[in-house]
C-alpha cells in the first residue's frame, strides 16, 4: 500500500521554514540595537592616558606652571570584514519555484544565508571558534577579560589605564549577590554604573533563583502581583520573566557565553560600529563562467569598541 499512497496521495509543505539549528543572542541583538553606522578607513579613538598636573591651588604673583603636557595617545582599530554565501544552481530554480503550497527556494536560499550569518557574527562576539582569528573584530573576552595584552594598537602592560576593571572571584557555585556588588561597586564610578550583566544560561538560572524566596514544602510567601483592583483572573507569576535588573544591571542570558565566567560592562563605554558603506549588503548574482550556478553573498564591515575598560570587569568561579 505505501507505493500506491506514494503515488496518490498529495503532500502538503509547510509554507515557513523551521529553523532546528541556530540559536539567537542577546549580547548581539544589544550590540546590533545601539551600534554606530559610521565611515572611514580606520576607526580612530584619542585616548586621555593621564591627569595634566599643571594646576592646582596658587596666590598672589607665584609663578604657575606653563608646561606643556601631552598626555593623548590614540588607539586605533581595522575595519573587519564578514560574509555569508548564497549559490543555487539553475536546475534547482527552475524545478523549485515554489507555488501556492510552496516556499521559492531563492527566497528560502536568502533565509538560509540570514540565518547563518548571524551566528558566525555571534561567536565573533565572544571569540569562538571558528571566529577567532586574527583578522576577527576585537571581541568582549579580550577587551574586558585579559589584563595586560594590546588591543587597538595600545599595549596595556605600559598603559594600564587601558586595563578592564580586576576581575572578581566568585570561589565556585552560583553567583552570589555579595559579590556581584563587589563587581558592581568596582567599576561604578560616581552615578557612572554599568548596566549590563551576561551569563551563561545555566549561570543565569542559578543567580535568577536567588531572588525567589520560598520555604521548603510551602508555596512563596512574598509573592507580589499587582491587579489594579480587578480580581486576579490569571495564573500567579511566581518568578522572573524574561531578564531582570539587579541594581543598573539588565542580567542576560547568552548561550554563546561559555559557564563559569560572568561579564559585566558599560554599554555608554562598548558598541558595535557598523561602516555605513558596507552594512549588509547583499551582492547582485553573477553566474560561474563554466557551471549553471549564480552566486550571491551579504557582506558587513564592523569593530567592537571600548572606550573605556576599566568601567567593565569579569566574575570568575561560577559553576
Amino acid at each position: 500500500m505505501q507505493n500506491t499512497l506514494d503515488a496518490l496521495v498529495q503532500k502538503k509543505i509547510a509554507p515557513y521554514m523551521a529553523d532546528i539549528v541556530n540559536k539567537p543572542s542577546p549580547t548581539h541583538w544589544a550590540l546590533q540595537r545601539s551600534g554606530k553606522h559610521v565611515t572611514g578607513g580606520a576607526l580612530i579613538f584619542p585616548l586621555l592616558t593621564a591627569e595634566d598636573p599643571a594646576g592646582g591651588a596658587f596666590y598672589g604673583d607665584q609663578n604657575l606652571n606653563t608646561s606643556v603636557f601631552d598626555p593623548v595617545i590614540p588607539a586605533e582599530q581595522q575595519w573587519r570584514f564578514y560574509y555569508q554565501n548564497v549559490a543555487i544552481a539553475t536546475t534547482d530554480i527552475v524545478l523549485g519555484s515554489g507555488g501556492a503550497s510552496a516556499i521559492d527556494i531563492v527566497k528560502a536560499k536568502m533565509q538560509i544565508a540570514a540565518a547563518s550569518l548571524l551566528p558566525k557574527l555571534a561567536r565573533a562576539n565572544w571569540g569562538i571558534f571558528p571566529q577567532n582569528t586574527s583578522i576577527d573584530i576585537d571581541n568582549i573576552p579580550n577587551w574586558i577579560g585579559v589584563q595586560g595584552n594590546t588591543i587597538a594598537g595600545v599595549n596595556r602592560a605600559s598603559v594600564t589605564a587601558w586595563n578592564p576593571g580586576t576581575a572578581v572571584a566568585n570561589g565556585g557555585g552560583a553567583l552570589t549577590v555579595p559579590n556581584f556588588e563587589s563587581a558592581y561597586q568596582a567599576i561604578t564610578y560616581g552615578y557612572d554604573e554599568p548596566d549590563t550583566l551576561a551569563l551563561n544560561n545555566y549561570d543565569y538560572g542559578k543567580f535568577k533563583t536567588q531572588f525567589i524566596s520560598n520555604a521548603s514544602g510551602s508555596a512563596t510567601s512574598s509573592v507580589i502581583r499587582l491587579t489594579e483592583g480587578e480580581a486576579d483572573k490569571s495564573p500567579v507569576q511566581l518568578g522572573l520573566r524574561y531578564h531582570f535588573r539587579v541594581d543598573n544591571c539588565v542580567v542576560l542570558a547568552d548561550q554563546y557565553i561559555v559557564a563559569g565566567t560572568g561579564w559585566m560592562w558599560n554599554s555608554k563605554y562598548m558598541w558595535m560600529n557598523y561602516h555605513k558603506n558596507g552594512y549588509y549588503i547583499v551582492r547582485p548574482w553573477l553566474m560561474s563562467s563554466s557551471q549553471e550556478v549564480i552566486a550571491s553573498r551579504i557582506v558587513v564591515a564592523e569593530q567592537l569598541t571600548n572606550v573605556r575598560p576599566l568601567s567593565a570587569t569579569t566574575i570568575t568561579g561560577l559553576s
